[in-house]
C-alpha cells in the first residue's frame, strides 16, 4: 500500500464507518506509557513531525535523554479523530505506580491535568472526583514506548509480562510497543524479550530530537506504518459488538478492585512484617530471660560450690582440731596413769 493511502485512511479515520457504527466511540486515544526518561515525548515530537511533513518541532516538550519529566496526561490532535496522550512515566513499576498507569489506560482521570501519585485509597477519590470529565467514547489503544539503550535488568522480562496481561484485560488491547534508539546494540535482545512476553505489534525507530532533526525515511516510514497499524486494529476491534458506556463501568470496576485487591495485600504485608517483628522481639526477650535465668544459675552453681569448698574447708579445719583435742586427751589419760602408778 502506498504511503498516501495509508495517510488517507488514517486521515479519514471515524467509527462512523465502521460495519455496526461507532457503539458509542468519537476518538482513538493513543496512550503513551512505560518508564521514564524513555522518549515517550520524543516519540510524539517525531509523529507530529512526520505527520505533518513539517520541520521539527519540540511539542511535547521533550527533556534529553533519560531526563523524562512530563508530569501530566497531555493531548496531542493528530487527526479529528486520532489524539496522542503522553502519560506521566514511571520511574519503577510498583503497585503504586502501576495502579496509575492502569487508571491512564482506562480513561479515568482526566486529560491535560498534572498527575500526582497516590497513596492508600488516593487513587479511588481521584477517579471518583474526574468522573465528570472523563469520557466512555474514547478508545484506547496502549502504547508502550521503551528505550533499547536500557539493557534488561533481572526481573524485567516478568514485570513487563503481567503489567501487559493486566493492561489487556484492562482495554481489551494488547498493548502496542514501540522501541527507540533501533540502531543500539541491545536491540535484538529487547526485541526477544518483548515477543517472549507475547507482543506481535512492534516498531522501531530513532526519534527526531532537537539534536538530531535530520529526515531519515525509515523514521518516516516506519510512523506511517505505526499509525496505519494501529488504527486498523481499532477498526477491526469495533466491527464487534461493543459497548462504550458498559466498556467504562468494566474498566472503573476493573482499577477500583485492583486498588482495593492492592491495599489488601499491602495490609496484609504489614501486618506480616508486624507480627514478624512481634515474634522477633518476643523472641529476643525469651532469649534474654533464658541468657538471665542461665546466668542465675550459674550464679547460683558457682556460689554452691563456693559454699561447699568453704563447709569443706571448716570440715578439714574440725577434723584437724578434732584430731588434736583427741590426741591431747590421750596424752593426758596417759600422763594420769603414769602418775597413778607412782603414787601406788
Amino acid at each position: 500500500m502506498e504511503d498516501e493511502e495509508r495517510r488517507r485512511k488514517i486521515r479519514d479515520f471515524t467509527f462512523d464507518k465502521c460495519k455496526r457504527g461507532n457503539q458509542g466511540f468519537q476518538r482513538i486515544l493513543l496512550q503513551l506509557f512505560g518508564y521514564l526518561g524513555h522518549g515517550k515525548s520524543s516519540f510524539i515530537n517525531t509523529v507530529m513531525c512526520v505527520w505533518s511533513n513539517s520541520d521539527y518541532k519540540n511539542h511535547a516538550n521533550a527533556a534529553g535523554a533519560d531526563e523524562g519529566h512530563t508530569m501530566e496526561r497531555l493531548t496531542y490532535q493528530l487527526t479529528k479523530n486520532i489524539v496522542l496522550v503522553d502519560n506521566r512515566g514511571c520511574s519503577k513499576m510498583n503497585t503504586y505506580e502501576t495502579g496509575e498507569i492502569f487508571a491512564q489506560l482506562a480513561n479515568l482521570l482526566p486529560l491535560d491535568k498534572s498527575v500526582d501519585w497516590s497513596q492508600g485509597f488516593g487513587l479511588v477519590e481521584r477517579i471518583v472526583e474526574a468522573e465528570p470529565h472523563v469520557k466512555a467514547s474514547d478508545f484506547t489503544i496502549p502504547i508502550f514506548v521503551y528505550s533499547v539503550t536500557n539493557s534488561p535488568i533481572p526481573g524485567l522480562k516478568e514485570e513487563l509480562a503481567d503489567i501487559f496481561r493486566t493492561a489487556k484485560k484492562l482495554t481489551k488491547v494488547v498493548p502496542t510497543v514501540v522501541l527507540t534508539h533501533r540502531n543500539h546494540e541491545n536491540y535484538t535482545e529487547i526485541e526477544n524479550m518483548f515477543r517472549d512476553i507475547g507482543v506481535d505489534k512492534l516498531f522501531s525507530l530513532e526519534n527526531y530530537t532537537a539534536k538530531d532533526q535530520k529526515r531519515k525515511r525509515e523514521t518516516h516510514e516506519a510512523v506511517i506504518q505505526f499509525l496505519y497499524e494501529v488504527i486498523s486494529d481499532a477498526q477491526f476491534r469495533a466491527d464487534y459488538p461493543r459497548d462504550a458506556d458498559q466498556e467504562m463501568i468494566d474498566r472503573k470496576l476493573f482499577v477500583l478492585n485492583y486498588v482495593h485487591q492492592r491495599e489488601m495485600k499491602l495490609h496484609e504485608a504489614s501486618l506480616a512484617r508486624q507480627k514478624d517483628v512481634e515474634n522477633v522481639r518476643m523472641e529476643q526477650t525469651f532469649r534474654l530471660r533464658q541468657q538471665e535465668e542461665e546466668a542465675r544459675i550459674q550464679k547460683n552453681r558457682v556460689a554452691h560450690k563456693e559454699r561447699m569448698e568453704r563447709l569443706q574447708r571448716d570440715f578439714e579445719r574440725q577434723k584437724l582440731r578434732d584430731q588434736f583435742e583427741h590426741q591431747e586427751r590421750l596424752e593426758n589419760m596417759k600422763k594420769k596413769g603414769k602418775q597413778k602408778r607412782k603414787s601406788v
